[in-house]
Formats: C-alpha cells, structure tokens, sequence
C-alpha cells in the first residue's frame, strides 16, 4: 500500500509540474532503435571539411548545466567512431550518419557512478548552427 502511494504521489507530481509529461520528438528519419530526438536529424547540413569537432563540442556544452562539472569531453566524426557511429547509421540512414559529429561528456559530478559518468550526444550542423539532435546516454 506504501509502495502505491508513493508511485502516485510521484506521478501526481509530474502532473502538476509543466512539460514533464510532454511527448517527447519522434523522428521521420530515424525509424529504426531509437528514434527518441531533440529534433528531426532530416535537414541536417553537411559537415565542413575544416574543423567540425569544436562547434559540436560547444553545442554540448551549451545544453548542459554547469553544475555537472564536465571533465573529459572528446569528440569524433561518426564515420570514424567505431562505438556510437553505427548506432546513428543504423537508426537514421547513411545521409544522416555522414553529417553527425559523437560527443562524449565526462561529468565528474556523478562519479562514481560509472553508468552515469559518461553522456554521449548526437550532434549536426543546421543553417542556425551545431545543435544537439540525439542525447544517446
């Protein structure tokens, strides 16, 4: 009976709170895994062939809270990541993979959680700049 209670206080309060139930963006795109997005990954530009890393790292940086306290932050082409990069192929198409940049985010404000440690993003180039279109951890 506590247990009931709980989770319904719990739900009652996600209720009250704006948003917190909203649906969250499905994409056209990607129709395979998961297809869970910050925004459709369709319109993606293509990536310039000089430096595209720091804009995607400053993309991540800027959606992400200070009080995490990131640490490490590294990123790669998904073409040349062997971990994630064909998660985005799989998922979203070829087209989509050649135009994706994979950020990983150390946050040292959740050691020593090792599951927790670690965020990966998905980020592409749009004509308003790097946006962040998949939190993929």
């Amino acid at each position: 009976m506590i247990k009931r209670s709980i989770a319904f206080a719990l739900c009652s309060a996600a209720a009250l709170v704006p948003g917190a139930a909203a649906a969250t963006p499905r994409s056209r795109t990607c129709t395979r895994g998961l297809t869970t997005v910050r925004f459709d990954p369709g319109a993606l530009l293509p990536l310039p062939l000089h430096d595209p890393l720091t804009p995607a790292v400053r993309a991540v940086l800027r959606l992400e809270r200070t009080s995490t306290r990131p640490g490490g932050i590294y990123a790669l082409l998904a073409t040349g990541d062997r971990q994630r990069g064909p998660e985005a192929r799989y998922a979203c198409g070829a087209r989509v993979w050649r135009r994706t940049v994979v950020v990983y985010l150390s946050d040292r404000a959740m050691l020593p959680s090792q599951s927790g440690y670690e965020r990966v993003f998905f980020v592409g180039r749009v004509a308003s700049g790097y946006r962040v279109w998949q939190v993929v951890h």
